[in-house]
């Protein structure tokens, strides 16, 4: 078994913006495991652990389903903690920008690892970047200033996630191109 999510990737420059607001929002806040840039993504679904075998089958539906939609134009758009600010366990920053076709590769994306076992989502799709992480879940300062940014993503990943003590592995198992007719 091999833990997997399928995501959007961020832009190398980008990552290093967010690193920036990280920075700030570090002096702000304690107790937080801080996502590193490298680690930084926009996650469509988590599957969890699935079974490797499923992979090839997986990458082929991510094909077809990515062909059906267009590059995405995201843009950073505030800052916000899940469940909320006052009991934050997870710290990030939102995107606007092309949310409807977003929401609904997304949507598709969640069919696609349905038919190979992964349950539904059942919560609603939010476009986010996880910035970091609390064990204990309270209050945080998201007072900074927003970064500056506009990218548009092209390709959707599959990627196994190893959990290591320095923090999360991310590999590339498989990447497909929005837009993309060819074959």
């Amino acid at each position: 078994m091999i833990r997997t999510f399928i995501a959007l990737p961020i832009p190398g420059e980008h990552k290093e913006r967010l690193a920036s607001a990280v920075s700030r929002l570090k002096e702000k806040n304690t107790g937080v495991r801080w996502v590193r840039p490298e680690g930084m993504h926009l996650t469509l679904k988590f599957l969890g652990d699935i079974e490797e075998r499923l992979v090839p089958e997986l990458s082929r539906d991510l094909d077809d389903v990515a062909r059906a939609f267009p590059p995405v134009l995201l843009r950073f758009s505030g800052y916000g903690a899940f469940p909320s600010w006052k009991r934050a366990r997870v710290i990030w920053i939102g995107l606007s920008g092309d949310n409807e076709v977003l929401s609904r590769l997304a949507s598709s994306v969640d069919q696609v690892c349905s038919r190979v076992g992964v349950p539904p989502e059942r919560r609603a799709f939010r476009a986010h970047i996880t910035l970091g992480r609390r064990k204990v879940p309270s209050v945080v300062d998201l007072g900074i200033d927003l970064i500056d940014g506009e990218f548009t993503s092209y390709e959707v990943l599959l990627y196994k996630s190893e959990l290591l003590r320095t923090g999360a592995r991310y590999t590339e198992l498989h990447r497909s191109r929005l837009g993309h007719k060819g074959g």
